[in-house]
C-alpha cells in the first residue's frame, strides 16, 4: 500500500493511486507506478512515498523477469511419458542422435557436423513390456550449456553421457563433461557410454576406461546390455495384477518406484482397494503356488499379486 499521509502530494497523485487499485496487468502497475514517481514532490516529508513507489517497481519488474524466464524454460520443457525418462547428452558429434534413433527406431536427423541437434527431441524406448522415454539433446561444451538444459537434467531420472571412442581426445572430453555436469549436483546416476568401438582396433587403449559402456550405434553392438543398464537407470520395479480365478495381466504391468510396499500398489489401482485391503496372494512367473503377504510387503521387479479386501 503506497503511503497516502505526507503534504504536498498533487490531486493527479491520488487520482493515479486509485487507478493503481483497479489494475490487474503487471505492465500498466508500473507505468502507472513510474508516472506516479515522477509528480511526486521531491522533499524529505515524500522521502517514503518515493521509495515504496520504487520497491514496488522493482519487485513487480523482478516479476516479469521470473515470469519471462519460466516461459522460456517451459518452450524446452519435455513431458514425461512411460515408465521414466534418461536424457541423452554429451559433447559434439558423439553419436548420441545416432544412439537414440537406434534404441527407439526414432529417424531424427543425424548429421557429420556440430550441434545438428538444437532442442530436445523424445522418443520412446521399448524395453521388454514397458517404454522408456529417451530424450536427445544438445551437444554440451565448456563453451556451450545453455541455462535451460540444467531443469531438463534435474528433472530427469537419469543421464547416458555419449562420447565417440575413435576421437585422440576423448579422454579429454570425457573430463570436460564431468567439469560441467559436477557443479550441477544432480542428484541422479550419470552413466557413461562409448560410442564406436566397432572402430577401435587395440581395446587396451581403453584400459584405464572400464566405468565405460562400450558400444556401436551404427553396428548395434552392445545395446541389449545398455537397454538393461538404462532400465535399471530408473530405480523402478514392475508388478502384475491378477485377479481371482483369472490368468496375470502381463501386458500392462504396474511401474512403481523402488522401495515401494504392497500399499502403494493398492493406492495405485484404486483408492477403495487400499481402503478395503485384507491379504494378498504373491505368485512368481511360472509357478500356480502362492503365498500370503500384507500391504507392507516391499514390491520386486516381476511380482504377481492377487489383492484381496473385505
Amino acid at each position: 500500500m503506497i503511503n497516502r499521509m505526507p503534504a504536498n502530494l498533487p490531486p493527479q497523485y491520488f487520482s493515479l493511486l486509485e487507478k493503481l487499485k483497479k489494475t490487474k496487468e503487471v505492465e500498466e502497475k508500473i507505468s502507472i507506478l513510474e508516472e506516479m514517481l515522477s509528480i511526486c514532490p521531491k522533499h524529505k516529508g515524500t522521502e517514503k512515498v518515493q521509495k515504496d513507489i520504487k520497491s514496488k517497481i522493482a519487485k513487480l519488474k523482478k516479476e516479469i523477469q521470473s515470469k519471462k524466464k519460466t516461459k522460456k524454460e517451459e518452450i524446452f520443457f519435455v513431458k514425461r511419458e512411460g515408465a521414466g525418462q534418461i536424457i541423452i547428452s554429451g559433447p559434439p558429434n558423439s553419436g548420441k542422435t545416432s544412439l537414440i534413433n537406434s534404441l527407439t527406431g526414432a529417424n531424427f536427423k543425424v548429421g557429420d557436423y556440430p550441434f545438428t541437434t538444437a532442442f530436445p527431441q523424445p522418443a520412446m524406448m521399448p524395453f521388454e513390456d514397458i517404454l522408456i522415454q529417451l530424450v536427445d539433446t544438445p551437444p554440451i561444451t565448456k563453451e556451450f550449456f545453455p541455462g535451460w538444459l540444467k531443469n531438463i537434467f534435474k528433472n530427469s531420472d537419469g543421464i547416458l553421457a555419449i562420447f565417440d571412442l575413435s576421437k585422440e581426445n576423448f579422454s579429454r572430453e570425457v573430463e570436460e563433461f564431468k567439469e560441467i555436469v559436477n557443479p550441477l549436483k544432480l542428484e541422479k546416476e550419470i552413466v557413461f557410454v562409448g560410442n564406436k568401438i566397432d572402430l577401435i582396433k587395440e581395446e587396451k587403449k581403453l584400459a584405464n576406461f572400464q566405468f565405460l559402456i562400450k558400444i556401436s550405434a551404427l553396428k548395434k553392438i552392445g545395446l541389449e546390455e545398455l537397454k538393461r543398464k538404462i532400465f535399471k537407470m530408473l530405480k523402478v520395479v514392475r508388478v502384475y495384477s491378477k485377479k481371482p480365478g483369472k490368468d496375470p495381466d502381463f501386458e500392462h504391468p504396474f511401474v512403481l518406484k523402488d522401495g515401494s510396499r504392497l500399499i502403494d500398489l493398492a493406492n495405485e489401482i484404486h483408492q477403495d482397494l487400499a481402503k478395503n485391503f485384507k491379504f494378498a496372494k504373491l505368485f512368481k512367473k511360472d509357478s500356480k503356488k502362492s503365498i500370503l503377504v500384507g500391504k507392507d510387503y516391499l514390491l520386486r521387479d516381476g511380482d504377481i499379486l492377487e489383492i484381496h479386501t473385505f
